[in-house]
């Protein structure tokens, strides 16, 4: 690129989101005095960015270089400039922003594609087998387990930016289907579908900025599972292309044709292929929702609560149940007083006089559970009335539904206060799993248990926080949050050793290592635990003849480390 290209600096890059909205933790006062006091220190925003761009090595190829390796791409698709290859090196985990924020060096692919097509797919991949360079496919760049990571020191890599790839390509309103490109952001794939009456469901808390093909290369799950299921409930068929060929799935809406191909890209996290387009399943959106929320008296009540209106057939289409100390933090969300409607003063009265009526019935660690049900017809609307009939049976105080209404006005805005606690020298990091029922309760002890044995995590003021979401007929998922003060210079040991005894914990007591974050790189030692020597051996078979190079996002899932 020559001089005058150069963007300037751009410091914000790495942060989540829109950058023209941010989160100051000033802006939680509450919450901010809460943890000074618990960690007796103030908090100040010291942990700043450096310029990255100064700290990247030179590409190894020119703009001539990669006009020739790739001449069927515009020039508008080929990118050298230092803050895209910074920009798409990177997920949006604690252990990304830690390393970008603190690592002596970083490591960005040499150079950035933008494939506006299923061709441009193919001649890239076609010509990147030719030379030997490795191909990171990236979207939205929400991951938050490493699966973007670029860390091999040997050979040259490039970033695959589906972002342009964003297009409908059919609706089918007489059989709810709907095919879109991979790179489509969640929104602009809800718009679509709303304007014609429907919904595909599927919100996670990345939903603004992650998209399709992400969702699917992940096994993503959306905050509504409870009704529309996890992303590989809702794909019918997809198109994948691989360095050997094509795979464009013949879908039917149920078949006994042998075995299909397609469900080997859902999680493949761009190992075996790139996702260009994908059929999903579509549902007429919901005109009316209706929230219950009820205080349960401890986590267990609630729990067997939920797992009765599941097994009982009441879906609501969101469930989330919040452990004493999350309920508590929740509690400490809420904004300067600005922010308030002219009655917050008397609110704070009522909140006094309900907080000591609540103590006097017994509920010393309450417990809040929060479900939204899509009401279509009468049915509908009598299952809220049997989730709070079930909810008062195991002794709950049902609470007004306005009480979720700040919860879901700002519940894609949690990362945004993540990166300003991050600057604020916080370690703040999420973990999720799922097990069966009969183990939900003892895999949730079990982990703050092993957390408190084998560190000293608590000892320094260590917060654990917890709930249960993505509620099925035969288990449940738990999701962690951690937050302690962060260990100066020691920021990633201290992430790491966490880290592998929170995993350890999860994996030895029979959870899954991951429900819908994925594995990427920082979940790989504990989900190749779980692969038997057979089932290695067959994955790494389909991964050679896909992929004989060994060009598509090395080191990831079960491939091999270092493969040439």
């Amino acid at each position: 690129m020559k001089d005058k290209d150069v963007k300037p600096y751009n410091p914000t890059w790495w942060k989540w989101g829109d950058p023209k909205k941010s989160f100051h933790l000033n802006d939680f006062p509450k919450l901010k005095q809460f943890l000074e006091e618990k960690w007796n220190k103030t908090l100040v925003d010291d942990l700043v960015l450096p310029d990255r761009t100064s700290h990247i090595t030179n590409s190894s190829f020119t703009e001539t270089d990669l006009k020739s390796i790739f001449p069927n791409l515009k020039p508008d698709q080929i990118s050298l400039d230092n803050e895209d290859r910074l920009r798409y090196a990177f997920g949006k985990s604690y252990h990304d922003i830690i390393r970008i924020l603190t690592a002596d060096e970083v490591r960005a692919p040499d150079f950035v594609l933008f494939p506006e097509s299923q061709d441009d797919v193919v001649h890239i991949l076609q010509q990147a087998g030719k030379h030997q360079i490795k191909i990171i496919t990236f979207s939205g760049g929400s991951n938050v387990t490493g699966a973007v990571d670029i860390d091999n020191k040997e050979g040259l890599t490039c970033s695959l930016n589906m972002q342009r790839m964003n297009r409908l390509v059919d609706i089918d309103t007489t059989s709810f289907t709907a095919t879109f490109e991979a790179g489509i952001y969640g929104p602009q794939l809800e718009k679509i579908l709303n304007e014609q009456g429907f919904t595909l469901g599927h919100f996670p808390q990345s939903f603004e900025f992650s998209t399709l093909g992400g969702w699917l290369a992940t096994r993503s799950a959306g905050q509504e599972s409870g009704l529309y299921g996890k992303i590989e409930d809702m794909v019918l068929g997809i198109t994948a292309v691989t360095p050997q060929g094509t795979f464009e799935h013949a879908d039917y809406p149920k078949h006994a044709c042998g075995i299909d191909i397609y469900p080997l890209f859902i999680g493949s996290e761009g190992t075996l292929g790139v996702i260009v387009q994908a059929k999903m399943r579509i549902h007429h959106k919901p005109q009316k929702y209706r929230w219950v929320v009820a205080l349960f008296k401890d986590f267990e009540s609630g729990a067997t609560a939920l797992r009765t209106m599941i097994q009982s057939g009441i879906h609501p289409a969101l469930a989330r149940l919040s452990d004493p100390e999350e309920t508590k933090m929740l509690s400490l969300f809420s904004q300067t007083k600005k922010n308030f409607p002219k009655p917050w003063r008397f609110r704070k009265v009522l909140n006094r006089w309900m907080k000591s009526y609540l103590l006097s019935k017994g509920f010393q660690k309450p417990c809040i559970l929060m479900m939204r049900f899509a009401v279509k017809n009468e049915s509908d609307f009598a299952a809220t009335k049997i989730a709070a009939q079930i909810a008062k049976a195991h002794q709950a105080k049902l609470l007004p539904a306005s009480v979720s209404g700040s919860w879901e006005k700002t519940r894609f805005d949690l990362p945004y206060l993540r990166d300003t606690l991050i600057e604020h020298r916080i370690l703040i990091d999420t973990f999720e799993t799922v097990t069966y029922w009969k183990d939900l309760l003892s895999l949730y002890h079990h982990v703050k248990n092993t957390l408190d044995k084998e560190s000293d995590y608590f000892e320094k003021g260590g917060l654990l926080l917890c709930h249960i979401s993505h509620i099925y007929d035969t288990g449940a998922s738990l999701y962690f949050t951690m937050m302690a003060p962060q260990e100066k210079d020691n920021e990633l040991n201290q992430w790491s050793g966490l880290k592998e005894i929170v995993s350890n914990a999860i994996t030895g007591h029979g959870g899954a290592i991951s429900h819908h974050h994925g594995i990427g790189r920082d979940h790989r030692v504990w989900y190749l635990e779980k692969l038997s020597t057979e089932e290695r051996k067959l994955l790494q078979a389909i991964k050679q003849h896909l992929d004989p190079n060994c060009i598509l996002n090395p080191g990831k899932l079960f491939d091999k480390e270092n493969r040439k």
